[in-house]
């Protein structure tokens, strides 16, 4: 073989060689460029698109790694109070900056060892590992604390964003992934309930109240099947006119154990259970029950007014089948007050609207208790067919709150048309104080305590004598003026 022959076969082999590395180097590359489109992929699917921190599936994922490792931490659950109403007012763009913002604090905040999470809407959550007890999660929480109590600027608006957060520490004991979520959570919910705006450890207290809970919801379930509930009736006066009276409602719970429980002792958890819509309802056949006896019994000009939570405003079938009820008793118009408990959502006027609307066409009034008393919300609130507010007497005794701020706020009321009740009036003070200031009605302990529905007649039988005491304790207070 010649030289040339050799030199045709080296070509030839040097042609595959080259051919067999730009396949491998191919290869190469595009198992790079797949490796890194998969890491992509992958970091999108577990990543909030909005503030960049990981969402729930990889807290989810990162949480059953560190159990499985058994590995000393910390979870938190916070979300944002007043959240819904800075979307109400400002806007949901508004509402997204304010979101990243958060993300921004958390970043400025926490230490390496603490991952911050966006589980959906204003809902957080934060994993610290390692951890070695409270004293030191504590250091961790105040420094977030510190930063969260400075406002922000959005859009020329100041912002003061406050937080519920609730955490449970997985050292001494460990817990499954449910016992850690259920346990931070509900720590979340305590500090929420009970003022907000800071943090609180679960504890055993906190699962004693919460199996505490548990119980009650079963007795509750009990109690509706037994017919344990009934209804407390408190006279509202009115103070230019004392020949009128109405009653309101509340509903009680006659516990066989405990005794007469009001419903704040016990509303939450039947809100919870999906129990509060058959309480309204009942209490409404009640108090339908007890006008119609009256009218029978001559008694023509009594007014009764029911409590239903804002929360079932948005409910059709809850809406019409009130509806059905009071219609369905024949009770003479405007003899009956549907009250909205809780503060009225700014964003939800149209739901407000269409159920006060349909309650007004068959002659309920409307009244609304818990005002918000800014005079931006009662500006919007204007469009709503209320008759009456009625607001807290508390606000009496708040030093922040003079005099004539009150009696502005009832003056406001009264411009735009509604009646105003003062609630719990429990001194000679206050009621000089409600007088002055004008209000339309009176109700509280002072004048008469709550009582059981059966006194009611009694007090309707004697209310000459009752009224001459009434009015000589409205004449005396004017003097004080």
């Amino acid at each position: 073989m010649n030289l040339l022959e050799y030199k045709e076969i080296f070509i030839e082999i040097l042609k595959a060689a080259i051919v067999a590395i730009a396949a491998i180097l191919l290869y190469i590359l595009y198992t790079k460029v797949k490796e890194k489109g998969s890491k992509s992929v992958k970091r999108k699917a577990y990543t909030d698109e909005l503030t960049g921190k990981g969402n729930r599936y990889l807290f989810y994922s990162d949480l059953d790694r560190l159990i499985s490792q058994e590995k000393n931490m910390a979870v938190c659950f916070m979300d944002l109070d007043g959240f819904k109403q800075i979307n109400d007012t400002l806007g949901h763009d508004v509402g997204d900056e304010v979101l990243k913002a958060m993300s921004l604090k958390f970043d400025e905040s926490l230490p390496k060892n603490a991952k911050a999470y966006r589980l959906g809407g204003d809902e957080f959550a934060i994993i610290i590992e390692p951890v070695a007890n409270r004293e030191e999660v504590m250091l961790i929480l105040e420094d977030l604390k510190s930063n969260m109590n400075k406002s922000i600027i959005i859009d020329n608006n100041t912002i003061s964003i406050e937080y519920s957060l609730g955490v449970v520490l997985n050292v001494d004991e460990k817990y499954t992934r449910k016992e850690l979520i259920n346990y931070a959570d509900n720590a979340m919910y305590y500090i929420k309930e009970h003022g907000g705006n800071d943090y609180y450890f679960h504890n055993e207290s906190l699962k004693a109240m919460l199996d505490n809970n548990i119980k009650m919801e079963k007795d509750l379930a009990n109690a509706y099947k037994n017919n344990e509930f009934g209804i407390t009736l408190q006279p509202r006066i009115n103070i230019d006119n004392t020949a009128e009276i109405g009653f309101e409602a509340l509903l009680v719970w006659n516990h066989p154990v405990l005794g007469s429980l009001e419903a704040a002792y016990f509303i939450n958890q039947a809100e919870n259970m999906g129990l509060a819509i058959k309480l309204d309802e009942y209490v409404l056949k009640t108090v339908c029950e007890k006008l119609v006896y009256f009218k029978e019994k001559g008694y023509e000009n009594v007014k009764m007014a029911v409590n239903l939570s804002n929360k079932n405003a948005f409910k059709k079938e809850f809406i019409d089948n009130i509806c059905h009820i009071i219609t369905s008793y024949e009770i003479p118009e405007n003899s009956l007050q549907i009250e909205m408990t809780g503060s009225l959502e700014v964003g939800k006027l149209d739901s407000y609207k269409l159920m006060f609307e349909k309650l007004k066409q068959i002659g309920v009034g409307i009244v609304v208790s818990n005002f918000d008393i800014k005079q931006e919300y009662m500006e919007v609130f204007k469009e709503l067919p209320i008759d009456e507010i009625k607001i807290n007497s508390s606000i009496l005794s708040n030093d922040m709150i003079d005099d004539k701020v009150f009696v502005d706020v009832i003056d406001l009321c009264k411009d735009l048309g509604y009646k105003v009740i003062i609630n719990r009036i429990n001194d000679d003070k206050k009621l000089v104080r409600a007088i002055t200031a004008k209000a339309d009605e009176i109700q509280g302990d002072f004048l008469f305590k709550k009582m059981d529905e059966s006194l009611a007649e009694e007090v309707l039988n004697n209310y000459g004598a009752y009224r001459l005491r009434i009015d000589e304790i409205i004449v005396n207070a004017r003097k004080i003026i």
